[in-house]
């Protein structure tokens, strides 16, 4: 069984961190279960429309799109994704209003935090490349490390990405507070084609992953907060990213010219 996962961190992150729940399902489901990631966020989109994937942990505002082409929301996490900023230690960065001037980093172009992110820095007033450059980066944690290199000032990423960095790592950086601003969290889905009774096994074995040895070792590790069951309200938190999505997505494998395997565990 193939378990897609959104490219927010570096390959060797996500396998390290969802290892547990990779462990619990092969267990739970008495399959094998393999995890797979892919470059960025485009292709991840492509890869999952294009079949590659029996299961998908991806953010919200990829879930209308993915739904059409048959997954179907199991469950998502308990904790929302706050947007946060993150300076090297020295840096002269303070607050929002420091920002005017800066390099920014942000995740890839058809990520939820780059799309996120550009419309909270709308908020504060200032335009991207006229009072702030934008880097784009392959990853949340491409950001990171473009910081602690020098070659960007600032990193726009995600919560749960900085509580799964090793503590080492984390004290090399300070965090800026984005004014509390929180996005909808990642979800699960399975693709119908799997069939009505193995998609209930899986339903039942995340619901069950919580309350697991694996599951409390993986929800305190990456502050994701547990599982809720997914509702079909859940559809409305992707439908107003739906559109912009859709614009600057250029489709290269869905239909057409297949992409190199995605990148997976052992």
């Amino acid at each position: 069984m193939r378990l897609g996962i959104a490219p927010f961190s570096s390959t060797a992150t996500l396998l390290r961190v969802h290892q547990p729940l990779r462990d619990h399902l092969t267990r739970a489901l008495g399959r094998k279960v393999m995890i797979y990631t892919s470059i960025d966020h485009e292709h991840f989109l492509d890869d999952a429309l294009a079949g590659d994937f029996d299961l998908v942990i991806t953010t919200a505002h990829f879930l209308p799109m993915m739904m059409e082409e048959g997954f179907v929301p199991l469950v998502r996490y308990k904790n929302p994704f706050h947007l946060m900023l993150v300076v090297k230690q020295g840096s002269d960065i303070r607050s929002v209003k420091d920002l005017r001037g800066r390099r920014i980093g942000l995740p890839d172009r058809l990520s939820l935090f780059h799309i996120a992110g550009l419309k909270w820095l709308g908020t504060t007033g200032m335009k991207a490349e006229v009072d702030y450059s934008v880097d784009e980066q392959q990853s949340h944690m491409a950001c990171i490390l473009a910081v602690d290199q020098d070659r960007i000032d600032v990193a726009v990423i995600g919560r749960p990405v900085w509580l799964q960095l090793e503590t080492e790592m984390r004290e090399r950086f300070r965090l800026i507070d984005a004014d509390g601003t929180s996005l909808p969290t990642m979800r699960t889905l399975v693709h119908r084609k799997l069939g009505n009774e193995l998609v209930e096994k899986i339903r039942l074995a995340l619901l069950a992953f919580p309350d697991s040895p694996e599951g409390q070792a993986f929800f305190t590790h990456s502050g994701y907060g547990g599982y809720v069951a997914s509702t079909p309200a859940d559809l409305d938190a992707g439908k107003a990213y739906e559109p912009l999505v859709r614009q600057l997505w250029t489709p290269k494998a869905h239909g057409t010219t297949r992409h190199q395997p995605p990148h997976s565990s052992d």
